[in-house]
This record gives structure tokens, C-alpha cells and sequence, in this order.
């Protein structure tokens, strides 16, 4: 993955096609960062910056996906994994694509025992359990919801594990929220469609960033749903979850 991105460094004065490229190799490196789930699925998806018809959008498209950026209404509909074939625009389309679904399979191979990031999460949850916290994990995409909600709920039998995503509509995220609210222990695993309009601070009273943002403002909204007035727990837990070998965290 390294390589093929080390491929679309963008020069000044590139074209519409190179941007594409460039915008989809940060993307991925992106996916990859979060889980080979999110990783898997950005390889075998359509970029997002392919629907640009000239330079200014394939740029606006990008930071807007890549980059975290602020500027829109709210976060909901930014979980989902932006894509990495640039299908035509590829000159050699079809071997594109086959190095991309080879990537993907390797991806595949990496979740479970294999991920070392998850692994240690597993770790990083059931002391946070064991001090009495009840936490929420936040993630950057949808399928990386998906796949730690999945493998928390193998690894902490008798608690109960939910995950929230931007494919909820936002009155059944707010139910869904309460319910596992009521459980005597929780995790919840969401994206930032949670980080700002619900307040989480009745049920939950840890934070694990799973995901670093590219734009820290992020971190501190996820924070302050739980952070706030209304907090019963003296105390508030936060963990900054990231790899010191890994650029994009850094």
C-alpha cells in the first residue's frame, strides 16, 4: 500500500487525473490506518473523488474525506469509507483494479488474531471494565464499527456491546443509545455521527480515540458528549489510541 501510494506524489501544476489518484492513495492510507475491515472495503470501492468534474471539486471532494474538515452541517454521512479505484481514469485500468482486489485479499488475511491494533484494544477495554468505566470507543468508518463491535462482543462476554453509525437515522442512534444505557456493563463503539447533538454523559464515562481524526477538533467533540455537565462519575477517562510507528497517526 505504501508503494502504490508512494506512486501519486502530486507535483505542482498535475492534472485532473493525478489528483484523483492522489486523493484516493491518501484515503487509503487512511482506511488502512483504522482496520483492514475499513481497508478491504475502501480497496474494493469507487473512489469518491471520481464523481469531481474538474480540479477545484476533485480537491474539495478530498479534503472533505480525507482531511476531517469542519465546514459541513454535521458529521453524519462522514463514516462512510471513501473508495480507492479511480476506475477509467487508471491508464491501465484493469491491472489497477487487479492490484487493488490483491491488496484488499491481503486486508482480509490481517483482521482478527492478526490485528495487533485490535488486539491490544481488546486489552485496552477490559481494564477500562475492570476499573469500573464504561466506554465508548470512536472510529473513523462504518465497517471499522462494525468489525470491532463484533470482536468486543467475543472478547467481553456478559457485557453488552452496541455500535452506532452514521446508517442509522438519527432518532434510532438516540434509542439505541439509551437502551445499552441501561445495562449494568457497556461499550459502545460509534463513529462520529455521535460526536456532537447526543449527550452521552448518563452512560458512559471513558473514551478510547480508536481512530485519530486528521482534524483534532474532532477529539475534542467526542469528548464532550461525555465530558459535560450532568457527568455523575468524579472522574473521566481518555485514551489516545495510536500506533508510534505508524505515519498517519503521527
Amino acid at each position: 500500500v505504501l508503494n502504490y501510494a508512494r506512486e501519486t506524489v502530486l507535483q505542482p501544476g498535475e492534472g485532473y487525473r493525478q489528483r484523483v489518484r492522489w486523493w484516493s492513495a491518501l484515503a487509503l492510507l487512511g482506511s488502512l490506518a483504522s482496520s483492514p475491515a475499513a481497508a478491504a472495503a475502501t480497496l474494493r470501492s469507487r473512489a469518491a473523488t471520481t464523481e469531481a468534474d474538474n480540479e477545484t471539486d476533485v480537491d474539495d471532494i478530498g479534503r472533505r474525506t480525507v482531511l476531517d474538515l469542519m465546514n459541513d452541517e454535521s458529521a453524519a454521512g462522514m463514516d462512510v469509507i471513501p473508495g480507492s479505484d479511480i476506475g477509467e481514469l487508471a491508464g491501465d485500468a484493469n491491472n489497477h483494479r487487479r492490484r487493488l482486489l490483491d491488496m484488499a485479499k491481503a486486508a482480509d488475511a490481517l483482521q482478527g488474531e492478526a490485528d495487533h491494533k485490535l488486539q491490544k484494544l481488546i486489552v485496552i477495554v477490559k481494564d477500562l471494565l475492570r476499573e469500573g468505566y464504561n466506554p465508548i470507543v470512536f472510529c473513523r468508518f462504518i465497517p471499522t464499527v462494525d468489525y470491532v463491535t463484533e470482536a468486543l462482543r467475543e472478547a467481553t462476554r456478559g457485557v453488552e456491546v452496541a455500535g452506532v453509525t452514521g446508517l442509522l437515522p438519527p432518532s434510532e442512534r438516540e434509542e439505541r443509545v439509551t437502551q445499552l444505557s441501561k445495562a449494568p456493563k457497556r461499550i459502545l463503539v460509534c463513529t462520529d455521527c455521535l460526536s456532537e447533538g447526543i449527550n452521552l454523559q448518563m452512560g458512559f464515562d471513558a473514551v478510547i480515540h480508536y481512530d485519530l481524526s486528521w482534524n483534532p477538533t474532532r477529539h475534542e467533540q467526542r469528548e464532550g458528549r461525555v465530558d459535560r455537565y450532568g457527568q455523575p462519575s468524579p472522574r473521566i477517562k481518555v485514551v489516545t489510541y495510536y500506533g508510534i510507528d505508524n505515519q498517519i497517526d503521527g
